[in-house]
């Protein structure tokens, strides 16, 4: 218990931080343009902070909508894939996370992810591709992989995504994409990829969910780089700052140690 406080405690510290920096972030260049045309300095003050609270107020507003937005995902009702509906009731379960909501990425490369705010449920997406090819203990595997990573913190990312995801581009590609690495490393991924296995109680289930990875692209067209660590595998060029999964090959071999 006292660990899962602490956990949470630093989970709302690095939530507030990133809320404080985008303010500060907005804050300052409208103070600056306040006071080029000439505004009493107390006023543009006054009139800075109100823009910039109100902006990173519309911004937190249905962040894990937003994001499915940006992945090009769609719900996916229960009729649509009854398979999948059940089996994600019982990883959820299984690794001690609610319920995700589904959704469907219309996209052949194979890929999944997983995000959440904190607001609501996590959601988990799943490219067609993937899903289209997944046998019944390969979707149990990627299911539980991604709940494992939920179940172990994916809110600071998922809101940091949210709030800095459109400014991961051009100068500030490089801050953007050291904040992800800080945030989730390889050490992360491998070890969702243990409690994953561990939470079916069948690795060979995710050797060869990894396998079909090696069968085909994992890039789908719309792939956020910010949420790049929240996918299954890479969603973006090997050599992307954003990049920081583990060669899929070497991620098999450590399972298959299990």
């Amino acid at each position: 218990m006292p660990t899962e406080v602490t956990d949470k405690r630093d989970t709302d510290a690095a939530l507030v931080r990133l809320v404080a920096l985008h303010g500060t972030a907005c804050f300052v260049p409208v103070m600056v343009v306040l006071l080029l045309v000439g505004l009493p300095v107390v006023l543009a003050l006054l009139v800075a902070i109100v823009v910039a609270v109100a902006i990173t107020a519309f911004r937190l507003r249905g962040i894990d909508v937003r994001l499915a937005r940006s992945l090009g995902a769609r719900p996916l009702a229960h009729d649509d894939s009854p398979r999948l509906h059940n089996l994600a009731d019982n990883i959820a379960m299984a690794t001690g996370v609610g319920t995700p909501v589904l959704h469907v990425i219309d996209d052949p490369a194979r890929n999944a992810v997983v995000w959440g705010s904190g607001s609501g449920p996590v959601s988990f997406a799943i490219t067609s591709g993937l899903l289209e090819t997944a046998e019944r203990v390969e979707l149990e595997a990627i299911l539980a992989y991604h709940l494992s990573m939920a179940r172990d913190g994916i809110e600071v990312l998922s809101v940091a995504a949210g709030l800095f995801g459109s400014w991961a581009r051009g100068p500030l590609t490089g801050p953007v994409a050291s904040f992800v690495h800080a945030t989730v490393d390889e050490r992360r991924i491998v070890l969702a990829d243990i409690e994953g296995a561990q939470a079916t109680c069948y690795p060979p289930g995710l050797v060869q969910a990894l396998g079909l990875l090696l069968q085909g692209s994992t890039v789908p067209a719309l792939a956020p780089p910010a949420l790049a660590p929240l996918f299954f595998a890479t969603p973006v060029a090997p050599d992307s700052p954003f990049a920081v999964h583990p060669p899929v090959a070497d991620r098999i071999d450590l399972v298959r140690e299990l």
